[in-house]
C-alpha cells in the first residue's frame, strides 16, 4: 500500500514537471518571436542636409527593411502625391513670380518600394524662393517584413 502511494506522488510530481516544462517552452517561444521582430524593425526619419543645397533625405535607421504601402505629402490641408505638384500649389497660394521647380532628384514611393536597413535616400532637393515659411508634413505608412503596420509622419519647414 505504501509503495501505491509514492508511486501516485512520484506521477503526480513528474506531471507537474512535464507541465511546467511545456509553459516554460511556450513561453521562451513568446520571447523569442518578439526578440526576432524587434531585431528587424524599421525606423524612418528624414533630415535636410544643407552640404549641396537644401537636400531633403529619408534614412531608415533600424535593422529590417520598410515595405512601402503608401507615400504622401501635406500642405495647407492638401494632400500631394508628388513634390512637384505640391511646389506648384505653393507657387500658386503665394503668387510666385519665379517658378519653383524641383531642381535634381524628386523621389515618391509607390506601393512595394522597399527602404533598405541603415539605406538614406535623397527625397527632394527643397527650391529657393518660397517667400514664406512653408510647413511640410510627410506621411508613409509602410510595415517590416513580419507585415507589422508602422507610419511615419514628419513635419519640417522650408522656405521663407
Amino acid at each position: 500500500m505504501e509503495k501505491s502511494k509514492y508511486t501516485k506522488l512520484d506521477s503526480i510530481a513528474v506531471l507537474i514537471i512535464a507541465l511546467a516544462a511545456v509553459v516554460v517552452a511556450i513561453w521562451q517561444a513568446d520571447l523569442t518571436r518578439k526578440h526576432n521582430r524587434l531585431t528587424v524593425k524599421p525606423y524612418l526619419d528624414t533630415d535636410i542636409n544643407v552640404k549641396h543645397g537644401a537636400m531633403l533625405t529619408i534614412k531608415n535607421k533600424g535593422e529590417g527593411a520598410a515595405l512601402i504601402n503608401f507615400f504622401g505629402l501635406e500642405w495647407d490641408g492638401r494632400k500631394f502625391e508628388n513634390w512637384t505638384d505640391l511646389f506648384q500649389a505653393v507657387e500658386e497660394k503665394f503668387e510666385v513670380e519665379e517658378k519653383l521647380e524641383v531642381v535634381g532628384l524628386s523621389r515618391t514611393f509607390r506601393e512595394g518600394d522597399v527602404i533598405g536597413a541603415h539605406e538614406e535616400l535623397e527625397l527632394c532637393e527643397l527650391p529657393f524662393g518660397s517667400p514664406q515659411r512653408v510647413q511640410i508634413t510627410i506621411i508613409i505608412e509602410y510595415e517590416s517584413i513580419y507585415g507589422e503596420p508602422f507610419t511615419f509622419k514628419n513635419k519640417f519647414s522650408w522656405g521663407g
